[in-house]
């Protein structure tokens, strides 16, 4: 490959080396118009953390595998699933799906984990994300109350992400924290998991067939795309909007 190619690679794992520090603070988390599993809305108080300012691209995600600390993604071989709008098929992505600056998808829970260990991160609770992805103020979106469009978080037609750092970022300085790839969370899903959620997170249930997915992707609908939405899959599968971000204590 070329001197000007592995440039743009290191440029690209340079910019999204880039870490934002949320401040301690509280935030109602939930939502009284979302779904049954947003309520009851409750107050959370967070100590400080540090969060990528972007998803973790391919780039990013292939230099960990050259290095031996994570495994391939699941981009070829078959076992990445795709919603048609009726269900799930495994699908391999074609190659000019793909690009060394779109967020790394098409990995499993487990190798999201893998990733964000082997940078001394791990991956964020389901309250880190949520405090992180208004920047603390509960609005609708990551940017506000005004409704996704092309020119804020998704592309009209779209049949793979946007690079990382495309649109706009929050008033924290984190990108796409709406739309573009679901990110994946610490936390196992519970559809009551709020009903008992202590005040002090972050903190979810012990156990559980799935792992929370937040955000919203490339093809996710405005109801999804809402910051308080919950959406679960599973832990060792990997899907084509499923990306992740990473936390520092």
């Amino acid at each position: 490959m070329s001197v000007v190619f592995f440039l743009i690679i290191f440029v690209i794992s340079l910019l999204n080396a880039q870490t934002v520090q949320c401040p301690q603070g509280s935030f109602a988390m939930g939502s009284e118009k979302g779904e049954d599993d947003e309520v009851p809305v409750h107050t959370i108080r967070l100590s400080a953390f540090t969060i990528n300012s972007y998803e973790i691209t391919e780039a990013q995600y292939d230099s960990c595998v050259s290095c031996g600390k994570c495994t391939p993604a699941h981009y070829d071989d078959g076992k990445c699933y795709q919603w048609t709008g009726t269900r799930f098929l495994l699908v391999k992505v074609p190659r000019q799906n793909r690009n060394p600056s779109f967020p790394v998808v098409c990995v499993t829970w487990q190798q999201a984990a893998a990733y964000c260990r082997s940078k001394g991160m791990s991956l964020p609770s389901e309250t880190q994300w949520e405090y992180a992805s208004t920047a603390g103020s509960g609005t609708t979106y990551s940017w506000g109350e005004e409704s996704p469009s092309s020119g804020n978080c998704t592309m009209a037609g779209a049949d793979h992400p946007s690079p990382a750092g495309t649109f706009s970022p929050n008033k924290w300085g984190l990108y796409d924290m709406t739309g573009n790839v679901w990110e994946w969370t610490s936390d196992f899903y519970s559809r009551d998991a709020y009903s008992f959620e202590q005040s002090s997170g972050p903190a979810g249930p012990d156990a559980g067939l799935y792992r929370v997915i937040r955000g919203g992707g490339w093809y996710s609908d405005k109801k999804q795309l809402r910051t308080a939405n919950r959406h679960w899959f599973t832990p060792n599968a990997a899907e084509v909007s499923i990306g992740f971000r990473c936390v520092r204590k």
